[in-house]
């Protein structure tokens, strides 16, 4: 991909606020996503980083603002813990990948290291080789845009290497990333831009590299000194 559709913004928000049962969540919240970008949506928990990844892909409805994005089959979405259906590894694959072939199916489970539980119960799978499901099932759709919340929460060092490595090839392929952590390390090792959310307000945005090394506003270098 080169600099210059880099450079291209594929979503956008602007003035987003998120109200439930009389609580503000989100508070004027505007934002732009540079296509084939990856961008890490930092911050402490309760901060409302899941509520705004959910937002942007039209998962909750907003009070006002509005967003401009890729139309919602080309975006994906893998959660913290997974969405797994009472059906073999198999059967959940081509369950969410239908457009898939058998054979193709099943090149995406051998990339997932989870060929030998093809046949299994896909909700017997440990939680890693769930979250690896659910990420390659993603990806085999080829969104322009995949939303991550915490894609290696309370995964091995194994497991972490492979969905980051997953995450790299997408993102050598053109997808948009978009996704929580709350490990400094893995957002220095992956991100290219940083939005830092405090409270439902969004705090600072900047480029990776700048953001770790000379944060601006002084909540994210309090943030910072604690991550």
């Amino acid at each position: 991909m080169t600099s210059d559709a880099r450079s291209e913004v594929i979503l956008s928000a602007h003035g987003l606020e998120l109200v439930r049962e009389g609580v503000r969540l989100l508070h004027d919240i505007s934002l732009d996503i540079r296509r084939g970008s990856i961008t890490l949506v930092l911050g402490h928990n309760g901060a409302g980083k899941t509520l705004l990844l959910n937002a942007l892909h039209g998962l909750i409805d907003i009070q006002s603002g509005s967003i401009d994005a890729p139309p919602l089959p080309h975006q994906k979405m893998v959660f913290q813990k997974p969405i797994i259906t009472r059906r073999t590894t198999r059967q959940h694959f081509q369950f969410i990948c239908r457009d898939l072939d058998a054979n193709e199916a099943g090149e995406w489970i051998k990339r997932a290291g989870i060929a030998d539980r093809i046949d299994a119960p896909a909700r017997a799978l440990s939680g890693g080789e769930q979250q690896k499901l659910a990420l390659v099932g993603a990806l085999a759709a080829q969104p322009d845009i995949l939303f991550l919340d915490e894609p290696t929460a309370h995964l091995d060092f194994a497991a972490t290497k492979f969905v980051e490595g997953m995450i790299r090839e997408a993102h050598e392929a053109g997808t948009t990333i978009v996704m929580t952590s709350h490990n400094r390390a893995q957002s220095e090792r992956l991100g290219e831009d940083v939005l830092l959310l405090d409270g439902g307000r969004l705090v600072e945005a900047a480029p990776a590299d700048r953001f770790f090394s000379a944060p601006q506003h002084p909540l994210a270098k309090q943030y910072l000194d604690h991550l």
